[in-house]
């Protein structure tokens, strides 16, 4: 087929039909194959455009146009074709092929007519590429304008580089973080390091540490732009050591954008101009602060050119008066010479000279004459060419003390020779010989001076014997410490020795060689026998002190025993559920005057202690609130009972736990309170504490305790805190020891501190304290149990062994009663040797030791229990009736193991036998008693049902302190008012005789 295709059997060539003319067939051969070329010439320079013009828009459609180009060619050849070979055939499959891609070419440009619309006009084109060459030009300018710039640029570093290497003074660019970047030679010539030195380092290091921060300062304010540059004068540091001033200009270079690049610093060395600004600063400064008076005159004219303040404040004058003045001016007209004549003659020596030093009488302004003395000297100044600087010193004073010099030494004469001190001076060397003495010797050991003066030895031999060696082994004394102080005896002429006091001084010369020894001679020998009459009363004071401590500690002895058996017993007795209410009521009164009692001689035994310095300060850790909760809980009651209203205002910040002296500052508060209290009718009592943070450990409380009480009277406060003293109200009371302020002062003394108080009269008082405390870093203190008694010991645990040791048979009982009635197996002894043998053979748990007792006491029964070797298996706790604090160390010294004083409360005898043999009880809580109806309550509208003899009568009672009259009246009261009874009864029984009076004298019909 394909044969048949291509074959021009069954056609007639198409050039036959050329045959009859062939100059046609010739044109046709010429124009298609022209045609031809042109078709195939044209695509290939689309092509090799569209080759170099990538950017060419349509790429598509002149790559299509191309070949539709090249196959219009081929049809044009395939016309020539075919004149010689009828491949018809392939001719037209050409054109079909030709006739697709221009139809498809044609279809294509259908959709590109709308891009190809919107491609600019020639116009445009023309427009556009005149403003491209606008632009190419300006970019041409500008390349220009930009090479001549750098060409100046290139010129202006050049000169700025000449500049910068050959510039006079320092210079330097220094990099944000403070390195230098580039310095020129001036610089390294002026700090002395080499660039590369210099290069490594920042101007931080370089910089004098009392300049630097100025210097940060106004880098920080270049770099926030609040300056653009800054000038200082600053201190380097030079490599060799020493310190350069220099004055620094530094400005801040930024780049295009505004940030900052570097700053260039123009450095230029001030030292020399400082050191003579130094210079001339001192020599102004000390010209014009002289302590005399500067006076510069000019040589050509003699005027005055400067005074220093000095100067014109001793004439007279104010500053710059003088300046212009001639000199004479100053100086004293007298008859004979003239100031002319005076100033010549000075300025003639200082010609000769170069100096001259002189006295004048000048005067001042006001024409008041004084005395001066002078020096003048000659001096070229840079402004006035010749001066004369003359110094002067006002020496009036001077002259005057000479004149009074010669009179004192007129008087010390006189002293010498008539003064009770002798007056002496010796050589420093062997023999101490005197070289000067006063003739009141004479008077005072009946030797003439001459006798001292020639014999060294002299006064040697007029020694004491017993005083010889001493005396001559101080003589070196002087040469240690330049004085020396010391007392002998020297016999005088009628050979009685009298004791001498002698003070020494060594006077030395500028080198500090020894040059003489001078001194005085004092008879003390009438105060050297008041002495020794002073040493015998005091040491028959001391021995009286010594008894009476001794006094005290056997009376309370002796007043403690009985009241241990007073008070133990009545408090195991008003336990016994037989006793009527009417029982336990006296019992209970019989206990209240007890411990009243026992308060007494507590207050006379502290101030014994306070006034022998024997009271100290026990501290120890203790809860601040339930203290303060237990004071306020115990005066609650007394202020309801006086219907007062008790306010305790505690700041919120006051430590929970404290070091302090607990009992001490109980006793403190207690005393101040119940004074309150006491001496408040109406109104209330207020306790403010709060707390002052001194540091991490320590704090100050501050208690402050307010009343709106009687107050008290201006006169009385100095005497308010002295030992039995009372003030009006207390006296008119009747109440108390005056002792409770006093050893409340004394206690809050000894813990570093004062009471203080402020009070107006019928309005109230306020004591007020401030004590310092510890604060405890860990405590754990337990909180106050319930009141509880202890009625048994708990089953389970052994027998325990108790030897009660007590001469007293009262206190003996009572321990033994106690201990047996909750189930401890007791022995008792009467004595130590007793003791001692019942230790041996019954061998207790623990001993109950008395130490005071007849042949063997306490002390001596414990040491031969320690000395056995069995014996640190017992306890022993001593008892004693003495308050002193030094039978506690005693008692621990000889071997106890603990201490109790009697009288002592039952609950403490428990609490020591559990903390030592761990034995553990069975209680009763007790309850409190329901309050009575107090007095207070009462109003005199009570007692007016009572007769007016019987008024006065209980008054004067009450007045007289007479309880037992007192009771008798009261049972004199009608049965129909027991509340009446019952009030007067409990006051009596707490001793308010003071608020009887006060509820009767109203009544009374002819009041006191």
């Amino acid at each position: 087929m394909i044969t048949q295709f291509f074959s021009s059997g069954g056609f007639i060539p198409h050039g036959h039909c050329y045959l009859w003319q062939t100059n046609l067939v010739g044109l046709h051969i010429l124009s298609d194959g022209l045609i031809a070329l042109a078709y195939y010439s044209i695509p290939i320079m689309l092509i090799y455009f569209v080759r170099q013009r990538q950017d060419t828009p349509f790429l598509k459609v002149v790559f299509l146009f191309s070949v539709f180009i090249i196959a219009c060619g081929t049809t044009h050849i395939m016309e020539i074709w075919t004149l010689w070979y009828p491949t018809y055939w392939l001719s037209g499959g050409i054109k079909a092929i030709t006739a697709l891609i221009s139809i498809y070419t044609a279809f294509e440009l259908v959709f590109l007519i709308p891009s190809a619309l919107a491609l600019p006009s020639a116009a445009q084109l023309i427009a556009a590429n005149q403003a491209l060459e606008k632009e190419i030009n300006e970019r041409k300018r500008a390349e220009n304008e930009r090479q001549q710039i750098e060409v100046a640029l290139r010129n202006s570093e050049e000169q700025f580089r000449k500049a910068f290497e050959n510039a006079s003074i320092g210079m330097g660019i220094v990099l944000l973080d403070g390195y230098w970047v580039k310095v020129n030679p001036a610089l390294c010539q002026i700090i002395g390091y080499s660039s590369e030195e210099l290069l490594a380092l920042t101007f931080q290091d370089i910089t004098h540490p009392d300049d630097l921060d100025a210097d940060l300062s106004y880098v920080r304010q270049l770099l926030a732009g609040t300056i653009s540059n800054y000038q200082m004068e600053k201190r380097y540091f030079h490599k060799q050591g020493h310190i350069i001033w220099i004055i620094l200009d530094a400005s801040l270079v930024r780049d295009e954008q505004g940030n900052p690049l570097h700053i260039i610093a123009q450095i230029q060395e001030i030292t020399a101009r400082k050191e003579a600004q130094k210079t001339l600063e001192l020599q102004s400064v000390i010209m014009h602060n002289m302590a005399g008076g500067v006076c510069l005159i000019k040589a050509s004219d003699l005027t005055i050119v400067y005074t220093n303040p000095k100067f014109d404040a001793m004439f007279g004058y104010t500053d710059g008066e003088l300046a212009g003045q001639p000199v004479g001016v100053l100086n004293y007209v007298d008859t004979e010479v003239t100031p002319d004549a005076s100033v010549l003659d000075i300025v003639t020596q200082i010609e000769q000279n170069g100096e001259a030093q002189y006295e004048v009488c000048n005067k001042k302004k006001d024409g008041i004459l004084f005395w001066c003395r002078v020096h003048t000297s000659r001096f070229e100044h840079p402004e006035y060419g010749t001066v004369y600087v003359a110094v002067q010193e006002d020496v009036t004073n001077l002259k005057q003390a000479e004149q009074a010099l010669q009179a004192t030494t007129n008087r010390l004469n006189f002293l010498l020779n008539y003064s009770p001190v002798v007056i002496f001076s010796c050589k420093p060397d062997g023999d101490y010989r005197a070289t000067f003495i006063s003739e009141n010797v004479k008077d005072v050991l009946g030797y003439e001076s001459i006798a001292f003066l020639r014999n060294g030895e002299f006064w040697v031999d007029k020694l004491h014997p017993d005083d010889l060696e001493r005396v001559l082994n101080g003589l070196a004394n002087p040469f240690v410490n330049d004085f020396y102080f010391h007392e002998y005896r020297m016999r005088r002429s009628d050979g009685v020795y009298r004791w001498m006091l002698n003070q020494v001084r060594l006077i030395r010369d500028p080198a500090g060689r020894p040059v003489e020894i001078l001194g005085y001679l004092i008879d003390i020998s009438d105060r050297k026998q008041a002495e020794l009459e002073l040493q015998q009363a005091k040491e028959a004071a001391e021995t009286a002190n010594q008894a009476k401590s001794m006094f005290l500690s056997n009376m309370s002895h002796e007043l403690r025993t009985p009241l241990n058996a007073i008070l133990g017993f009545t408090q195991l007795m008003s336990y016994d559920p037989a006793l009527t209410p009417e029982l336990q009521q006296d019992m209970a009164i019989v206990n209240r005057s007890g411990e009243h009692l026992l308060e007494l001689i507590n207050d006379i035994l502290d101030l014994s202690k306070i006034e022998s310095g024997q009271m100290t300060l026990y501290l120890s850790d203790f809860d601040l609130n339930n203290w303060l909760n237990s004071i306020e809980e115990m005066f609650q009651i007394k202020a309801q009972s006086k219907r007062l209203k008790l306010i305790v205002e505690r700041e919120p910040n006051l430590p929970q736990f404290v070091h302090s002296d607990e009992k001490k500052l109980y006793q403190v508060l207690v005393n101040l309170l119940g004074n309150a209290i006491k001496f408040t009718n109406q109104g209330s009592v207020t306790l403010r504490v709060r707390s002052e943070q001194i540091d991490q450990t320590s704090c100050r409380l501050c208690f402050e305790i307010e009343d709106t009480g009687v107050g008290i009277d201006p006169t009385e406060l100095d005497s308010l805190f002295k030992a039995f003293v009372q003030a009006e109200a207390g006296n008119k009371l009747n109440q108390g020891t005056g002792l409770g302020l006093a050893i409340s002062q004394r206690f809050v003394q000894l813990m570093g501190s004062q009471i203080r108080v402020q009070s107006i009269l019928n309005q109230g008082s306020i004591f007020y304290f401030e004590v310092g405390v510890q604060l405890p870093q860990a405590v754990c203190l337990a909180s106050e149990l319930l009141k509880q008694r202890v009625i048994g010991i708990s089953p389970g645990q052994p027998t325990y062994r108790i030897l009660v040791v007590e001469d007293v048979e009262e206190n003996r009982r009572l321990l033994v009663k106690l201990l047996t009635s909750v189930g401890f197996d007791v022995r008792e002894a009467t004595q130590g040797v007793e003791a001692l043998s019942l230790w041996e053979s019954w061998s207790p748990h623990l001993i109950w030791m008395d130490l005071r007792m007849p042949i063997v006491d306490g002390y001596t029964a414990t040491k031969r229990i320690r000395e056995h070797p069995h014996g640190q298996e017992t306890v022993i706790i001593a008892l004693t009736a003495s308050a002193f604090e030094e039978e506690r160390e005693k008692a621990l010294m000889a071997g106890c193991d603990d201490f109790i004083s009697k009288p002592f409360q039952e609950g403490l005898v428990f609490d020591k036998l559990a903390q030592h043999l761990g034995v553990q009880y069975i209680y009763t809580v007790v309850g409190q008693e329901p309050q009575k109806l107090g007095v207070d309550y009462l109003s005199p509208e009570y007692l007016a049902v009572m007769s007016s003899e019987w008024l006065e009568e209980m008054y004067q009672a009450a007045y007289d302190v007479d309880f037992e009259v007192m009771n008798e009246l009261i049972k004199q009261i009608p049965a129909s008012k027991p509340t009446l009874s019952s009030a007067l009864i409990d006051c009596v029984n707490n001793f308010q005789y003071d608020q009887v009076m006060e509820l009767i004298l109203p009544l009374l019909p002819n009041p006191v």
